[in-house]
């Protein structure tokens, strides 16, 4: 494959120049396999978004994560983004796991839309046991993505609980219309193995950290106290905002082994 990228969906000239063969490449993997699918801009990506996947890569013995670094989540305001090649370098520096890969060949394939994506994997990839993972502060606004209730027909999906959020997400409008497909927790392990549309809630992370709270600490002046970039409202700031330190620290010791690639799948 040549080493020059051009990418079918618009990203800077500097950026698509930054980025390498690998960046957009679908990650290997074989049929029979369980992958979990984690959808982000990733930026910043925190330690929240590793021990989500770590916790479902656990939970429902995942044999590979991918994360899918898009160029730019058309629900938010995506101008102060960093560029996509520097994000997906983020990405990988933090993950540092054998079975997380880190892809943005959303760029390549030339998509918009989630729907659009898991679409083109699942037919790209047949024979993959696909889950879609997702915080429930997105189960809350579901239904607001671009054919929704089509991605939940198209693979299984895994919602990781956070602090605020997960009070409430499951009364939202998604999780109403899809209650009659919920599946108890303690049967989450069989997710990957069900047909959809088929959905389990996952306890045991209280991660509220947000990478667009973290965006607009990065964008404010040293010692300025407070953050908020405007983008979203002020009940979505408070809970993306609070906690996470003790949270994360929780979720670290046990999943140890899991970051160095000994358990699990």
């Amino acid at each position: 494959m040549p080493m020059a990228y051009h990418s079918l969906r618009p990203v800077s000239a500097g950026d698509e120049a930054a980025l390498r063969g690998r960046d957009y490449r679908v990650p290997p993997y074989a049929p029979g396999m369980r992958i979990g699918l984690f959808g982000g801009t990733f930026d910043p990506p925190h330690e929240a978004h590793l021990a989500a996947c770590l916790l479902a890569m656990r939970r429902l013995r995942l044999d590979r994560v991918w994360w899918l670094v898009t160029p730019g989540n058309p629900l938010k305001n995506t101008s102060g983004l960093a560029p996509l090649a520097e994000r997906i370098e983020a990405a990988r520096a933090l993950a540092r796991h054998p079975r997380i890969a880190v892809t943005g060949l959303e760029a390549a394939v030339g998509v918009r839309y989630t729907f659009d994506t898991v679409q083109y994997l699942v037919k790209r990839c047949p024979g993959v046991r696909f889950v879609w993972i997702m915080g429930a502060d997105n189960l809350r606004s579901f239904h607001r993505w671009n054919n929704w209730r089509g991605i939940a027909d198209l693979v299984p999906i895994v919602v990781v609980d956070r602090l605020g959020p997960s009070l409430y997400a499951s009364s939202g409008v998604a999780g109403r219309a899809l209650a009659f497909a919920r599946v108890n927790e303690d049967r989450a392990v069989r997710l990957p193995y069900l047909k959809p549309p088929a959905w389990a809630f996952l306890h045991g992370l209280k991660s509220p950290l947000s990478s667009t709270q973290l965006r607009a600490q990065r964008r404010l002046p040293a010692g300025s106290g407070h953050a908020g970039d405007g983008t979203g409202d002020a009940a979505e700031a408070a809970d993306d905002d609070a906690g996470f330190g003790a949270s994360v620290a929780r979720t670290q010791e046990p999943e140890r082994n899991l970051r160095r690639g000994t358990a699990g799948g």
